[in-house]
């Protein structure tokens, strides 16, 4: 065998052993983060629940906007605009009522809060990656989440 084909299949066979998926040692993490549009999501959202528990609160401010000063109208009128609503603003809505719920079940007073598996909770933050060391530190023992 020539040396420039045994460096190949050497290479080849180097690639195949250093690019082989990592299997994490911990099992994947549940991770919700209830937050509102004022303080986003940093640091990633990809498979974790985002709940944005004010846009309940901004629909009705929207939907209050320059209404009438004749109830019946303004009421006509907010109805007029609810009707309107398009599936993406009833995916909202639903997202922040869903929250809502989740949060009045896991005790949640305040946020930005990011629970992990349901049972800790990170308040005061929005960064997942930092949020997820916090609680992994706890697990380790280390300090609170």
């Amino acid at each position: 065998m020539n040396s420039a084909r045994a460096h190949l299949i050497l290479s080849i066979v180097l690639i195949g052993v250093l690019c082989e998926p990592v299997l994490a040692d911990e099992p994947s993490i549940a991770i919700e983060v209830f937050t509102d549009s004022m303080n986003p999501v940093a640091n990633g959202t990809d498979g974790i629940t985002v709940y944005y528990i004010d846009r309940i609160d901004r629909l009705q401010k929207e939907l209050s906007k320059d209404l009438p000063a004749n109830p019946e109208v303004a009421k006509q009128t907010a109805l007029h605009r609810f009707q309107r609503m398009d599936n993406k603003l009833s995916h909202e809505l639903e997202n922040a009522a869903n929250g809502l719920v989740q949060a009045m079940q896991y005790g949640i007073d305040r946020y930005p809060a990011i629970v992990f598996d349901g049972n800790a909770v990170v308040y005061g933050i929005t960064d997942v990656r930092a949020a997820t060391q916090r609680y992994r530190q706890w697990q380790a023992g280390e300090g609170r989440p």
